[in-house]
Formats: structure tokens, C-alpha cells, sequence
């Protein structure tokens, strides 16, 4: 079984869903395996080309050497899944560049290009009973100048799960990219919402309303603490997983 985990925007949480997701089906057995074919912002590929690099000179906007990685950038997404208890020797990523930006521009700036049959081929080569797949940024990012995250989509043809921050923005943010997947006959498996506070407005009423539009399970996740492994957001997705797993 696989899933491919995409967001509304960027720093959303996906890569906090994806590791207690394999968390929740670590816990109950299942063996369980998460990828992040493209990550940038790679600390120990923090090298940015010089101007003598193969960057076409229309696009030669070379970042400054101070503020290539941000701070939250140096430790990658992918080892989150290590926390959440993957083998540390488990290779999860098969495109990694320096600079934290959509993955079309931060292969560029190394003169690289993202194949999206490269991807695909890794994700065939580790395939598990459960294959969780975290894009980068949201579902239309672009790979290259042709292709971008919803063509992984479609040919993966696995169900997605949407993560949503849950703020102001949030419905109008979860319906666009909802309509992006019917358009493109592909599954919602589920909607998280993450950052959820039971004790504000605008998160209850966001939550409400998705409901009555989506016949999909919507899991709201808050702000944990002591979750250093995990462990304590897996549990809720312990009931959606469920139907995943063989049943003994």
C-alpha cells in the first residue's frame, strides 16, 4: 500500500505527519518505509555554485553566501523518519540540494535537472507493505520546467494525504488542492489539520465546515509535547490505519 503525502504550502507539517504516520504502523507491526525522493535546504550539501557554474545566465541569480540555509533548514525532513524509529542506514531520499526552494530552482542552481522517472524508479526499488511518499512543498511544485509533484501523483496512482495548517486561509487553501486531485481522478485518503487548537474559533469552524463537504476521515493534530519519537501524535492515527493493516 502506498501514500503520497502532499501539503497546501510549505511548512505545513508534512514531514510531522509522514514520521508519525510511520510511527502509528511501526507500532502495530506492519512493515513500514518513508520517502523523501527530493529534499532541499541539505545541510552537508550546503555548497552553492560559483557564477562559473552551469546555471543559464537568465536565471544566474546566484543566493547570498549568508543566507543560503535558513536555520530551520539544517537538519533534513527525512530524519524525522529516523526518530520515528526507520533504520538510520535506510536510504530515503534519491535528489538532495543545498539550497532550502521549490526543487526546480534548487537543482538549478547546481546545474542538475529532476527527472521524474528517476523518482518513480526509486520509489519502485523500496517499496514496502506500506510505502509512505512526502513530496516537497504541495502537489503542483515543480520538478523541472515540465513536470512537477502531481505527475509523481498520478503515476504512483496511490491516495494522498492533505495536510493543512489550520489557521485562517485554511478551506479556501483545502479546496483548491482538492479540486486539483478530482480533477485528476486521484483519491483523498485523508485531510490532516494540523496545529489544531480545540479552544479557537476559526480552527473549530474551519474543521466544521470541511466535514460537511468531505466524506474522507479529517484527523487534527495539535502542538505535542514529549513527542521526540512520535510516539504520542502516532496515536492518532492509530484508528485510520487500521483499515490498512491485515487483519489476523
Amino acid at each position: 500500500m502506498k501514500f503520497f503525502i502532499t501539503g497546501s504550502d510549505t511548512n505545513v507539517g508534512k514531514s510531522f505527519v509522514t514520521a508519525s504516520l510511520l510511527r502509528a504502523f511501526l507500532e502495530q507491526g506492519a512493515k513500514a518505509v518513508a520517502l523523501k525522493p527530493v529534499q532541499t535546504g541539505y545541510a552537508e550539501r550546503s555548497r552553492i555554485p560559483d557564477e562559473n557554474s552551469r546555471i543559464p545566465k537568465a536565471n544566474s541569480r546566484i543566493p547570498d553566501e549568508n543566507s543560503r540555509i535558513p536555520s530551520q533548514s539544517l537538519e533534513p525532513d527525512f530524519k524525522e523518519y529516523i526518530k520515528a524509529g526507520q533504520n538510520a542506514d535506510f536510504k530515503a531520499t534519491c535528489y538532495t540540494f543545498a539550497y532550502p526552494a521549490s526543487p526546480h530552482f534548487s537543482a538549478e542552481l547546481e546545474g542538475e535537472k529532476i527527472k521524474a522517472r528517476g523518482i518513480l524508479d526509486f520509489i519502485e526499488q523500496n517499496l514496502a507493505q506500506i510505502t509512505l511518499i512526502e513530496g516537497a512543498g504541495g502537489i503542483l511544485v515543480p520538478l523541472n520546467e515540465s513536470q512537477s509533484f502531481l505527475d509523481i501523483a498520478k503515476e504512483l496512482n496511490a491516495p494522498v494525504i492533505l495536510v493543512c495548517k489550520n489557521c485562517l486561509g485554511t478551506i479556501n487553501h483545502a479546496l483548491l488542492n482538492l479540486e486539483i486531485l478530482r480533477q485528476n481522478s486521484i483519491k483523498l485518503a485523508a485531510l490532516i489539520l494540523n496545529f489544531h487548537d480545540e479552544n479557537d474559533a476559526i480552527c473549530l469552524s474551519n474543521q466544521q465546515f470541511l466535514q460537511k463537504k468531505l466524506s474522507c476521515p479529517i484527523i487534527t493534530l495539535k502542538n505535542y509535547k514529549n513527542n521526540e519519537n512520535y510516539s504520542n501524535s502516532a496515536k492518532d492515527f492509530r484508528a485510520f490505519i487500521s483499515k490498512f493493516l491485515d487483519k489476523k
